[in-house]
């Protein structure tokens, strides 16, 4: 057995495997893309949100639920930990939601994975952050900061995408 068969033989018995990892990588690929998008938001835009919140959702969610599970203000070194924690579940657990989602609707994974790209935007973003009170809502948001993070979202689902294809999951 050649050590591609092994692959898509290891990836038929465990699909979340493969989900978990794409969630990971995704992950890396989205920060990597908030950096390059992140140059394309004016300095009048970026002042603009900083008025109505600290940071994007994806940056404060990590330290402001650890703050709120612990029940104090946290140090810096635990803020990066907390980031990083967050970074981690986050690609696991939309990792996985990605990869079951996708398996069920493979309308899904056209693409590159657009058609999951914007309601997991929305969701993220448009719903969870403000309901955890990480994030304000969309609509106090300017537009080029909120354009940004959509640009993530499609980067994070196009490199999952491309995990899955790559171990043999979709054509």
């Amino acid at each position: 057995m050649s050590t591609e068969d092994g692959l898509r033989s290891l990836v038929a018995q465990h699909p979340v495997l493969t989900a978990m990892a794409a969630g990971l990588i995704a992950g890396a690929v989205a920060a990597g893309s908030d950096k390059v998008l992140d140059r394309l938001v004016s300095t009048k835009q970026k002042r603009r949100d900083r008025r109505v919140r600290e940071a994007p959702a994806h940056q404060m969610a990590g330290p402001y639920l650890a703050s709120k599970l612990l029940g104090r203000r946290l140090s810096a070194v635990e803020k990066k930990r907390a980031s990083a924690g967050f970074s981690i579940l986050y690609g696991l657990g939309w990792g996985i939601i990605h990869g079951r989602l996708a398996a069920k609707f493979p309308r899904l994974t056209r693409w590159g994975g657009l058609p999951f790209a914007v309601p997991f935007f929305c969701a993220c973003d448009g719903v969870i952050a403000p309901l955890l009170g990480v994030s304000p809502t969309l609509r106090h948001i300017p537009w080029q900061p909120s354009a940004k993070e959509l640009g993530n979202h499609v980067a994070w689902t196009a490199a999952a995408e491309l995990v899955h294809r790559v171990a043999g999951e979709r054509s």
